[in-house]
This record gives C-alpha cells, structure tokens and sequence, in this order.
C-alpha cells in the first residue's frame, strides 16, 4: 500500500488498500483513521479533486464507516 502525500487542512497521508477498500488516513495532528468499504473511485476521486480538504470532508468523512487507530 503506497502513501501519498496530500498535505491539505488537517490531512497529512492517505492510502488505500484495493483488495480490502480500506483507505487509511493519517492527519497532522497525528490521528489515525481507517475508513472501510470505501469504494477505489471514492479514492482516485480524492486523488484527483481539486480541494482536497473539501472532497474528504463531503464524499468520504461522512459515507464511510471508520475507526481510529491508537498505538499502544
């Protein structure tokens, strides 16, 4: 799974894993999120839109469930 760097609002890398549709979420404030049963045009669409910020907060954020991720 590849990272990629968005660096937008509070979004720092996002990931999407295919075979699971898991998009993975890291934010600046290091909070860590997995989105489940996002769809890869979901993903590409984030990856492609012109505001990132606005695309996650519209089309993903509230479409998919999720659960944050918090290190031991």
């Amino acid at each position: 799974m590849e990272k990629v760097e968005i660096n937008s609002g509070n979004l720092d890398t996002v990931s999407y894993d295919e075979t699971t549709r898991q998009m993975h979420v890291h934010y600046k404030n290091g909070e860590y999120k997995i989105y489940y049963e996002v769809y890869k045009l979901d993903y590409v669409g984030l990856l492609s839109c012109e505001n990132y910020t606005d695309y996650f907060s519209e089309k993903i954020e509230p479409r998919f469930p999720s659960k944050t991720i918090t290190s031991s």
